[in-house]
C-alpha cells in the first residue's frame, strides 16, 4: 500500500510536466541552464546534520523552463574523487510569482555511496557500495520584501535497500533568507539561517544552521560558509560543524520556438 501512495505522489508531480511539453510547437518558451561548482574543506550533505568531514567538490545543475526543472547534484570526496552522493531532483513550480513559491519535487533517485571492509584472498580491502532513496520534497516560501523571505522546506527520505540504511527520514525546516546586504559597490552578503527538525526511524533532533555567501555582481566566483549546531538531538553529538567553500556559478537562458 505504501508503494501505491508513493507512485501516486510521483504521478501527481510528473503529470503537469506532460502538459509543459505538449504545448503548441510555435510557442516561444524560455529555458535556463544554471549551475555551480564548489570546492570545500568539509562537504555537507543535503541535510546539514551530516557532513563528509573532509574536503569535497560539489556540482549542482538546473535545466528547465519556468515551470519544470531537473536539478541534479553530484558530490565527490576529493581524495581520489570517490563518489559521495548523486541526487537526481525533479521539481515543478506549482505557484511562482513575485511573492509566493510553492514547489513540489522528488529526488528520483537519491544515491548515497558508502564504504565497507571486505576480505579477499586473505587481504582486507575497502569496497564502495550504493544506497538508494526515494525522497519527495515540498518547498514553500514567501517574499516579504525585496531582500527578506521566509519559508519552509520538507523532505521525506524513504530507504529502498532491505538492510543497512534508514527506512524513514523526516526533515522539516523553517528558513529565512536575507539577500543582497550591500557591503561595498557590487559586493553583497547573503545570509540564510534555518531551524529544523529531523526524525530518522524514531530518533529525533532539533538543529540550527546557517549559510553565508559573499558575492560580487560582476564576478562568477563567491565565497560561502555553512555552519550547523545541534540544539537537542538523539541522532549525533550536536557539536558545531562548519565549512568554507569557493564557488563558481554560471547562468544561461535561451528561448525555443
Amino acid at each position: 500500500m505504501r508503494t501505491f501512495y508513493r507512485l501516486i505522489f510521483i504521478l501527481l508531480i510528473l503529470f503537469p510536466v506532460s502538459r509543459v511539453f505538449s504545448q503548441e510547437s510555435d510557442t516561444l518558451k524560455k529555458y535556463h541552464f544554471n549551475g555551480n561548482v564548489s570546492i570545500t574543506n568539509n562537504g555537507f550533505s543535503f541535510i546539514p546534520t551530516f557532513s563528509l568531514g573532509k574536503p569535497a567538490t560539489i556540482a549542482t545543475l538546473s535545466i528547465g523552463d519556468e515551470k519544470f526543472s531537473f536539478d541534479p547534484q553530484f558530490r565527490f570526496d576529493l581524495n581520489g574523487l570517490k563518489p559521495w552522493s548523486f541526487i537526481f531532483i525533479w521539481r515543478y513550480n506549482l505557484v511562482k510569482n513575485d511573492r509566493w513559491l510553492i514547489r513540489p519535487g522528488v529526488h528520483l533517485p537519491a544515491i548515497a555511496f558508502r564504504t565497507r571492509e571486505i576480505e579477499r584472498n586473505g587481504e582486507i580491502l575497502e569496497e564502495l557500495y550504493a544506497q538508494r532513496f526515494l525522497t519527495p520534497e515540498l518547498t514553500i516560501s514567501y517574499q516579504l520584501t525585496k531582500k527578506f523571505a521566509v519559508g519552509t522546506y520538507y523532505i521525506y527520505g524513504i530507504g529502498l535497500e532491505k538492510t543497512g540504511q534508514a527506512r524513514n527520514t523526516h526533515f522539516i525546516s523553517l528558513r529565512f533568507g536575507i539577500q543582497n546586504i550591500r557591503l561595498a559597490e557590487n559586493l553583497n552578503l547573503h545570509w540564510n539561517p534555518e531551524v529544523y527538525y529531523m526524525n530518522i526511524d524514531g530518533k529525533e533532533g532539533v538543529y540550527f544552521a546557517q549559510a553565508l555567501t559573499l558575492s560580487h555582481k560582476k564576478f562568477p566566483i563567491s565565497i560561502s560558509s555553512i555552519a550547523n549546531k545541534g540544539i537537542k538531538t538523539e541522532i549525533n553529538s550536536g557539536e558545531l560543524d562548519w565549512n568554507i567553500s569557493l564557488v563558481y556559478s554560471f547562468k544561461n537562458s535561451f528561448t525555443k520556438k
